[in-house]
């Protein structure tokens, strides 16, 4: 097996979805777990964000179209059932069932058409980008893959192969990258820490310059 990451980047006005990311770049959502079949799939992931804009994320979700399609269009077919099923403030567990499904413009479930079984994804979006992780058998022409999935993408929205080589960090699939695995309010400590330069030598923010800035004690 080889790990693949592709990273889709959007530029505003591709997809009703994406622009909610741009729009609220503090939310983050991770896979817990994904599978794609020959007539549908179904996913858990976590979001984390500020509350008011998880539940914004709620409303854009619940929508009637296809979260994962890369682009918006007519030739998708598939039925969609989201629920919540854990809710706290600052976070979201979704489970997503699509069934019915003969045609999708998503990444997963164009690799699964030309790759098939056997394939393992993992995914994260936040702001502009959309990153997926794909464990592909090693005999299988990815490039041919990326090649079509390129052609196929609408202007606006960039593909980049990140990462090709092998697998690793697996294991932490349940503990995502990027610190989306802390609770939303510690990952806001952090990232504001890094900005304000926290830990830069010498420092250039102490931690009333953050508690000020984070309107934190």
């Amino acid at each position: 097996m080889r790990e693949y990451v592709f990273l889709l980047e959007y530029d505003r006005g591709i997809h009703p979805v994406r622009d909610f990311f741009i729009e609220h770049p503090e939310i983050v959502t991770t896979s817990l777990s994904m599978s794609i079949a020959s007539d549908g799939g179904w996913r858990v992931e976590r979001a984390t964000g500020p509350e008011q804009d998880l539940d914004a994320l709620e409303t854009v979700y619940f929508d009637e179209h296809c979260n994962d399609c890369t682009y918006p269009t007519p030739a998708c077919d598939t039925v969609l059932d989201y629920q919540v099923i854990e809710r706290e403030p600052t976070a979201r567990t979704i489970y997503r069932h699509v069934t019915d499904m003969s045609y999708c413009s998503s990444l997963g479930y164009l690799a699964y058409e030309t790759f098939g079984d056997g394939l393992v994804f993992d995914a994260t979006q936040r702001g502009p980008y959309y990153e997926w992780r794909v464990l592909i058998p090693t005999d299988r022409d990815v490039d041919a893959f990326r090649q079509t999935l390129q052609e196929d993408l609408p202007n606006g929205v960039t593909l980049t192969v990140r990462r090709v080589g092998t697998p690793e960090r697996w294991v932490e699939t349940r503990q995502p990258q990027y610190g989306t695995d802390l609770p939303y309010e510690q990952r806001q400590a952090l990232e504001a820490a890094m900005r304000m330069g926290y830990y830069e030598h010498p420092r250039d923010a102490t931690l009333g310059d953050l508690a000020a800035e984070l309107d934190l004690p």
